[in-house]
């Protein structure tokens, strides 16, 4: 049976450098959405089919011998973007606040997690610390589009 599972990252502990914002890291999810592989390194072939403001539609494999899938995305400043796989799996990309207004980035997947097999025994915990540092690896991404001046928000 195929998984859900979520994992959750804040985008500034401390020693972060520079602090992004939310309007950075959403400006930063908007890239990925129309160019993920320097953000999804297992993203190997990326074709856009259509792009507005708030929809995209892209043709994408996961690693050299997967599929070809399509992605329909939607994408809703300043929080939310869905990504709806043809492979039938669904991912969310949520920009958030704790309690205590730190920001957070977490990422969820349901009806499974591309590259993990549906019949895969790993825990979930294991498999969320994976995906963990999938979502470091994005926000890493951001922090150097807004530092090279790529992501001009503030």
């Amino acid at each position: 049976m195929a998984r859900a599972v979520a994992a959750t990252v804040p985008v500034n502990p401390p020693g972060a450098t520079p602090v992004l914002s939310e309007a950075q890291v959403w400006e930063g999810l908007g890239i990925k959405a129309r160019n993920p592989k320097s953000f999804v390194p297992v993203i190997t072939h990326v074709e856009l089919a259509y792009d507005t403001p708030t929809k995209v539609t892209r043709k994408v494999k996961f690693g050299e011998d997967a599929p070809l899938a399509t992605e329909e995305i939607e994408l809703h400043e300043p929080a939310i973007v869905y990504f709806e796989l043809s492979l039938g799996n669904r991912i969310t990309n949520i920009v958030s606040y704790s309690p205590s207004g730190e920001l957070l980035l977490t990422f969820t997947f349901s009806n499974g997690v591309p590259g993990v097999p549906a019949d895969d025994t790993t825990p979930s915990s294991e498999i969320a610390k994976k995906l963990a540092g999938g979502i470091q690896h994005s926000i890493d991404r951001i922090r150097e589009l807004v530092v090279d001046g790529t992501i001009k928000a503030k």
